[in-house]
């Protein structure tokens, strides 16, 4: 890692590690997709970058998976602080999402993890933090926030959306581009369950997109995006509906060269700044199992859709709380907000009215991602699909309480009062 001494300029540096599984492994995301990977379309990727100020450094890592344990990040964390020094508290582990990669948590979330390949995949992942640790020189930041109305969908039949598209960018002092950094909230799942090929979905293409005009390494950040998604029903996904012409790479190729172009389009300003970071764990509790007889008549169902769950959960309902991370890190004085789950759009929303930063980067999907997680609590009286049925496909007991929600608004709220 680079050696810095406090009082000096602003320092950036970011990585790029190779996370593509070998074909022929279960893929994650679709409980209507019943068979392995069999081609890769497109690589799957994590983008890390670091951001210091002499006094604290800060590191950021995006991979393209559907999720990971939190536990799992924690020892990704506490890996890269093994390896370089670096604080594990100052290192957020994000995924983004992408329903066409491997299964790597315990949930399995449509598919079965390969332990050796997980194995595989954290230590490149940790490779991609220290490799950007090792590119630390000093950095200017510029911040802006794009806007992108049409790619999201609340398919829970809202009309909220986040067209938001924040942006920060970090260039030497010559300009020459280290990394840009962008967010937007939306379901990477262009791509349907009768895609078989592994790909990053439409993250990739933005990435992409904005690498091939500004150069640098493009790092996605997932948004607030637990309802909303590219334009279909949570029921296509999990029974399956057949392809369809709107779930397609031309499909997914289109929507990132628009969240590019948002993202090159927002107008940047200088800032200057220094660089904290404020973590807290919230323990997050899950409702009461179901009894044995409503497990067994959910395992005898003609469809068999949740019978392996249904019988893991006769020999072991599992723990009644989950444990993960909220974070905030401010890189030059610019927030960053790291939540974890899959967090619904209102969080986004509300952050950046109690924040007054219309331009605030909300990112879900980071320390840890165990199940959905509603806010505000009304979404449970209206039930759906991710009120009912998408804990077991995380392997949860039950979806967390209506209060969950409010745990890690307050604890947002709270580290970036803390953190500025």
């Amino acid at each position: 890692m680079a050696v810095i001494r406090e009082g000096e300029r602003l320092l950036a540096g970011a990585a790029v590690a190779d996370i593509t599984p070998r074909i022929g492994g279960s893929l994650a995301g679709y409980a209507a997709r019943g068979s392995a990977s069999t081609a890769v379309h497109d690589p799957l990727l994590a983008t890390a970058v670091a951001v210091s100020d002499g006094a604290t450094t800060s590191v950021v890592i995006s991979a393209d998976l559907i999720a990971l344990d939190p536990d799992t990040t924690r020892r990704i964390a506490g890996d890269l602080h093994e390896r370089t020094g670096i604080p594990a508290d100052r290192v957020a582990v994000a995924v983004t999402h992408t329903h066409a990669g491997p299964a790597v948590t315990r949930g399995g979330i449509g598919g079965v993890a390969d332990p050796g390949y997980v194995e595989e995949a954290c230590a490149r992942i940790v490779g991609a933090g220290a490799a950007a640790l090792d590119a630390l020189a000093p950095a200017v930041l510029r911040r802006g926030c794009g806007t992108l109305h049409g790619v999201a969908h609340n398919r829970r039949g809202g009309t909220l959306t986040d067209p938001a598209v924040p942006v920060v960018r970090l260039e030497r002092e010559d300009g020459e581009p280290i990394a840009t950094v962008f967010s937007h909230a939306c379901h990477p799942v262009t791509l349907g369950p009768d895609n078989l090929r592994l790909t990053a979905d439409w993250p990739g293409y933005a990435r992409r997109h904005l690498e091939s005009r500004i150069g640098g390494v493009a790092v996605f950040l997932q948004g607030c995006c637990g309802q909303l998604n590219t334009g279909h029903t949570a029921l296509d996904s999990l029974r399956g509906t057949g392809p369809r012409p709107d779930r397609t790479f031309e499909a997914a190729a289109r929507i990132g060269t628009l969240v590019g172009e948002a993202a090159l389009g927002a107008g940047t300003e200088p800032v200057a700044g220094p660089v904290s970071v404020a973590a807290t764990c919230v323990e997050l509790p899950l409702g009461d199992p179901l009894t044995p007889d409503e497990l067994r008549a959910i395992a005898d169902e003609p469809d068999g859709m949740w019978t392996a769950w249904a019988l893991a959960q006769l020999a072991d309902p599992g723990p009644a709380a989950v444990e993960v991370q909220v974070a905030v890190h401010r890189w030059g004085g610019v927030p960053l907000v790291f939540l974890p789950c899959e967090p619904f759009v209102e969080f986004a929303v509300e952050l950046r009215a109690a924040l007054g930063d219309p331009g605030l980067l909300v990112a879900g999907y980071t320390g840890g991602v165990p199940g959905y997680l509603p806010y505000p609590e009304t979404h449970y009286d209206a039930g759906g699909y991710e009120i009912r049925e998408a804990h077991r496909a995380y392997g949860l007991r039950a979806a967390f309480t209506p209060d969950a929600g409010r745990l890690v608004m307050a604890a947002a709220r709270a580290l970036a009062g803390e953190a500025g």
